[in-house]
């Protein structure tokens, strides 16, 4: 079965996600410090960085000859993961045609599944194009298609500060039914691209991180804070630096080319309600001094999800329609 999207305003949609995301970064993970506490931080290490260097100095340390040296390194690692950004391009290139295949693969499984009725005693139902391609907190997307069972979405996304950053594929269905219907879910989302993260060299310690994750995120009704649950995660990969002052500076990278399918279960819908399906990419990074590049763009890199697909677990036709 397919679902009508006539009557669905995507601005309003935007509106409802951008009302829960606004709450949710109010609320930032406990392992990282607040905008107020990073400014003291920031302020003791600059002190602290000071008479570190004068230290050094005075016990007849080289100072110029010591930062040549640093750079040196800095420039050979940027060299190292700069080469293996180019080898994931060339991989990429190579694979493109293996993981179309996968994935249409994967989307004929569901539309197969979705057309039995012995498999799936109740209605199911294969939303196979997103409302909306969209990044959350907005930030720019390079280029994306919402088409049926070929929807995607390039992405680079760099930072030198932390947070959490999302580029998302927004389906939806509306309940008819005047009594509850509870749903299986199922989807499928592919993500190429490369992880960068450097830490650069300073009188004292600096880090970069960066983890990527595939999310699905169900909402009954419009999305809140309230009825929002987080159906499935997958951790996708992760690139970290260090840097201090004797080991000098870091620069790492991790490529990524995974497809992944992601579910949830027994997620139960109002009557006459509307549930939002969310398939995202998302970005975990946290900086000192330090920077992220997360590339989903560049040449056949891309994220992409297909298809939302699924099936009632109960009879809510037995009541009357809205």
């Amino acid at each position: 079965m397919r679902n009508d999207t006539t009557k669905i305003s995507p601005a309003a949609i935007k509106k409802a996600i951008l009302a829960v995301e606004a709450e949710r970064m109010k609320h930032p993970a406990a392992f990282r410090a607040d905008r107020a506490q990073r400014a003291v931080l920031q302020k003791s290490r600059r002190e602290s960085e000071k008479m570190l260097s004068g230290f050094l100095r005075e016990a007849g340390l080289d100072l110029k000859k010591f930062q040549v040296q640093q750079e040196r390194r800095g420039a050979e690692l940027e060299r190292m993961v700069a080469k293996q950004k180019a080898e994931a391009l060339r991989l990429a290139a190579q694979r493109k045609e293996p993981l179309y295949s996968s994935v249409a693969a994967q989307v004929r499984a569901a539309k197969d599944l979705a057309a039995r009725s012995d498999f799936f005693p109740y209605p199911t139902f294969t939303l196979d194009e997103p409302i909306l391609i969209w990044s959350i907190p907005l930030a720019n997307i390079a280029d994306s298609s919402a088409a049926p069972f070929d929807s995607w979405a390039k992405f680079d996304f760099k930072s030198s500060s932390s947070g959490t950053q999302k580029v998302g594929f927004y389906f939806f269905w509306s309940n008819p039914y005047q009594d509850y219907a509870v749903i299986n879910v199922g989807t499928f989302m592919s993500a190429v691209g490369h992880l960068r993260s450097h830490a650069p060299w300073g009188w004292g310690t600096n880090t970069s991180e960066v983890m990527a994750y595939a999310a699905l995120n169900l909402w009954f009704g419009w999305p809140s804070g309230v009825t929002s649950a987080y159906g499935d995660s997958y951790f996708l990969g992760r690139s970290g630096a260090l840097s201090n002052t004797f080991i000098g500076p870091d620069t790492e990278g991790f490529s990524i080319s995974q497809g992944v399918s992601l579910d949830a279960s027994m997620f139960p819908v109002p009557p006459n309600t509307l549930v939002v399906f969310e398939v995202a990419l998302e970005l975990d990074y946290d900086n000192d001094s330090g920077n992220i590049d997360a590339d989903f763009a560049s040449g056949n890199f891309q994220i992409a999800c297909p298809v939302v697909v699924f099936s009632l677990l109960n009879n809510p036709a037995g009541s009357t329609l809205a």
